[in-house]
């Protein structure tokens, strides 16, 4: 008699199924989390070490880009400015502080003077960032494709100038004037500065009332109205002595007011409009700048001090340069302190990344003597 198991193969037993065990599980479970966690750690890691070189590579570039830009304008500092590098301003009887430009919710003036240097110190005069007052500088520098143009006309009431037509003032090259450009007008020893505040053809206006408070006729000295009357009594004529050069006054500060969050590096040419004076206009340059520092390295031939700031002790005689008093026109070279953050925090710690760039300057103009002009 033959058996037969429901479902099996005659004269077999139905094998039982092979699987894990519990423990054999926990042990496979146990592994693939160590490495998961190891591969997270890992990801983690890279995703954290990616994240930290975006901010820096940013916030480097950000540095290097705004230093280049004031390294690259504070070389040409004092350039095509009259022997001493300063130009005359109105002074004397009836003449009034001209304006500076500054951050916003400044209005600096340069009150008491005959004349502006080349280079402007501002110690202490911006922002205060993380507890420390940041600086300000202006320079001076002439305008290569506007220099000692010859003029046909400029009259006795200093109040306008007819340019040469060998100088097309309107033809879309680099020497045509525009309102709020700044004019110096030399004649021998004497300079003037004045703001161009209308254009038409040939003819340039100086008109009072202008945003850096240049243009004023009525002042004793330093006014173009001087200019073309001296010596007194002085006639008019077919020809005219003076002659006119474009002046860049470049000035580098912070400004905290328009964006707290993200203080930024301006950079302003001249003061930006030519009748109303707005501090704040000017080209953002960089963000997130927290420290912008200048001193000075000066030529007083006795102890040419060095790292001067410039602050008011320095220049009464009672600071770095005593008994005697600190000048801007003695400074030779510029020691530059910029320091900034990253635009965001790393997300891991929630905090910032920080780094400064430092530089020294040497302004060329301010040393040597151009024999060819």
């Amino acid at each position: 008699m033959t058996t037969h198991y429901a479902g099996g193969v005659p004269g077999h037993r139905r094998h039982r199924q092979a699987g894990f065990t519990l423990v054999e599980l926990l042990v496979s479970l146990a592994i693939t989390t160590v490495i998961m966690g190891a591969t997270m750690a890992a990801l983690s890691q890279a995703t954290r070490a990616a994240e930290t070189a975006t901010l820096m590579s940013n916030l480097n570039g950000g540095l290097r880009t705004a230093m280049d830009l004031i390294v690259r304008d504070m070389l040409q500092a004092g350039q095509g400015l009259p022997a001493g590098r300063v130009i005359q301003i109105p002074s004397g009887v009836g003449a009034q502080p001209i304006r500076l430009p500054g951050p916003p919710n400044t209005a600096f003036v340069l009150a008491g003077a005959t004349q502006i240097s080349a280079v402007i110190p501002g110690p202490g005069l911006g922002p205060v960032l993380n507890g420390q007052p940041t600086d300000i500088i202006t320079t001076l520098q002439a305008d290569s494709a506007f220099d000692q143009v010859r003029l046909t006309a400029l009259p006795a009431n200093g109040e306008s100038m007819n340019v040469d037509p060998s100088v097309d003032l309107d033809d879309g090259t680099a020497d045509d004037l525009h309102p709020g450009d700044l004019i110096m007008l030399t004649k021998g020893s004497l300079s003037a500065l004045a703001q161009v505040t209308k254009v038409a053809g040939q003819h340039v206006s100086f008109d009072p009332g202008d945003s850096l408070n240049l243009n004023q006729p009525g002042a004793e000295q330093g006014t173009v109205k001087w200019i073309r009357n001296e010596p007194p009594g002085n006639p008019p004529g077919p020809f005219i002595a003076a002659t006119a050069t474009r002046i860049r006054m470049v000035s580098y500060y912070l400004d905290t007011a328009t964006d707290p969050q993200r203080p930024r590096l301006v950079r302003r040419i001249n003061n930006g409009h030519e009748t109303s004076f707005d501090n704040t206009l000017g080209t953002a340059v960089a963000f997130n700048i927290e420290s912008l520092q200048f001193t000075y390295d000066l030529a007083d031939g006795v102890t040419n001090p060095a790292n001067v700031r410039m602050v008011a002790a320095d220049l009464n005689g009672t600071g770095r340069c005593a008994p005697n008093d600190c000048s801007p026109n003695q400074i030779r070279k510029l020691n530059v302190l910029l320091g900034g953050r990253s635009a965001n925090r790393l997300s891991a710690t929630q905090q910032f990344f920080r780094n400064s760039l430092v530089t020294q300057v040497s302004f060329r103009s301010l040393a040597f003597v151009d024999r060819y002009r």
